[in-house]
């Protein structure tokens, strides 16, 4: 299955928004690499985690090299289902920010254990093709 028929299949039934700040607007040439992380999220607690998603990507706006926008999706269909999608210019920037020894992420997804019913699943993807 191509990369743009994946992501659509994902879109479907699900609330999402895209954010990419002015300061990380880039040509669509320039995603190259997707991150999907998958979370699992205890009843009640989605828009909490959705509120804290937004911060996290907030507070990084600008300092992480290669990402170049993420996509915050909650379930239509499940309540406790969440999907980011994170954007990247490069897999060594991408693998980079997933490295175990980064800091910043780890601190976040420890305080938000709180918030999972199943620690988040992550896949990569290439981008075969990429046009909002």
């Amino acid at each position: 299955m191509a990369l743009s028929q994946a992501i659509t299949k994902i879109l479907k039934g699900l609330i999402y928004s895209i954010y990419l700040p002015l300061s990380m607007m880039v040509d669509n040439q320039d995603i190259k690499y997707i991150k999907h992380n998958r979370a699992r999220l205890k009843a009640g607690k989605r828009e909490e985690s959705t509120k804290r998603l937004m911060q996290f990507f907030a507070d990084l706006e600008g300092k992480v090299k290669g990402m170049k926008g993420f996509v915050i999706m909650d379930s239509l269909k499940d309540s406790q289902e969440s999907i980011v999608l994170t954007l990247w210019e490069t897999k060594g920037d991408m693998d980079s920010f997933y490295q175990p020894d980064n800091k910043v992420l780890a601190n976040f997804v420890e305080s938000s254990k709180i918030l999972f019913e199943e620690m988040p699943e992550r896949n990569d993807y290439v981008v075969s093709s990429f046009k909002i």
